[in-house]
């Protein structure tokens, strides 16, 4: 007899989705006091420390070699560097319900990329998930800039360009993940984030300046870091001990409900109606690409 899943297991999943959907809102906050890409740099940074140290402090763990170090900066480089310069650039430009909902759609670009880099067929209910839902990111950013919270069409190009590059990242680690834990694999690529994004950083503030920080943004940076980039990594391990990914994609997929959710309480962000309908199209692609036969995989953002 199959044993059932511990209910620990559903309230990891839960805080996880929770975890990322307000990360988002935290940017926004964080943003208000750094630039972008010392955002990026301090949450690494941080983030990357604390993993490592709790990685090191596991009785049993990977040993590391020089060339998996360089797959290892190659992570870190697309999904770390490259993502968040798209992602946090664009949030700042946009509202984060719009940077949400367009981040969305990376399980919809792994499809798309798997079917072009590894020649993997994907069902027709699949590919109706993928127009629909860039159907609705289309409409989504040709709306940009309409909506009472300020989002721009720029902002909304910057945020796909992130879902992009997090689907790319997605089948460069699959190999990786099979023989490695995921806290050894994200510890090490928050490490290499954050050297690769330091010369990114220094240019930015050359080029533009500092801000001087506010208690809200410094409390933005320590919600990334702690909560997002460690927290919510954690408690997904622990669901996937116990769940199928194809269950915890269903708590994923919730990611951009929360995140819309706190942006309209704590941001006062709006939409208009065709915004409203625009992302309505988007959440059903995904919807629909991620339900029935063959769709398990589960992709995560934040």
């Amino acid at each position: 007899m199959e044993q059932r899943p511990p209910s620990s297991a559903y309230a990891a999943a839960l805080g996880m989705t929770v975890a990322f959907g307000l990360s988002f809102v935290a940017t926004k906050y964080a943003l208000r006091g750094f630039q972008p890409m010392l955002v990026a740099l301090l949450r690494f940074t941080i983030a990357g420390c604390l993993l490592w140290v709790v990685w090191r402090l596991r009785p049993k763990r990977e040993r590391v070699t020089r060339h998996e170090l360089a797959r290892l900066a190659a992570l870190g480089f697309v999904s770390l560097t490259m993502y968040f310069a798209f992602e946090t650039n664009g949030i700042a430009r946009t509202t984060a319900s719009e940077a949400a909902l367009i981040i969305a759609t990376i399980p919809i670009f792994v499809t798309l990329l798997s079917a072009v880099v590894l020649g993997e067929r994907a069902g027709s209910r699949r590919w109706l998930g993928v127009m629909l839902s860039f159907a609705g990111v289309a409409a989504l950013v040709a709306l940009g800039g309409g909506g009472v919270g300020g989002g721009s069409v720029g902002g909304d190009l910057l945020v796909l360009c992130a879902a992009a590059t997090a689907a790319a990242y997605n089948l460069m680690a699959r190999r990786l993940l099979l023989t490695r834990s995921a806290l050894y694999v994200t510890a090490f690529q928050n490490l290499f984030g954050a050297l690769f994004m330091l010369p990114l950083a220094v240019v930015e503030a050359l080029l533009v300046g500092v801000r001087t920080p506010t208690s809200g943004a410094s409390l933005g940076i320590a919600y990334l870091s702690l909560f997002s980039s460690v927290l919510a990594y954690l408690l997904l391990n622990y669901a996937f001990r116990f769940l199928e990914a194809s269950r915890v994609a269903v708590f994923v997929n919730l990611t951009p409900v929360v995140a819309v959710a706190s942006a309209y309480v704590l941001l006062d962000e709006r939409f208009t109606a065709g915004q409203l309908v625009a992302a309505a199209i988007v959440v059903a692609g995904v919807w629909v690409a991620n339900t029935g036969s063959g769709a398990k995989d589960a992709a995560v953002a934040g």
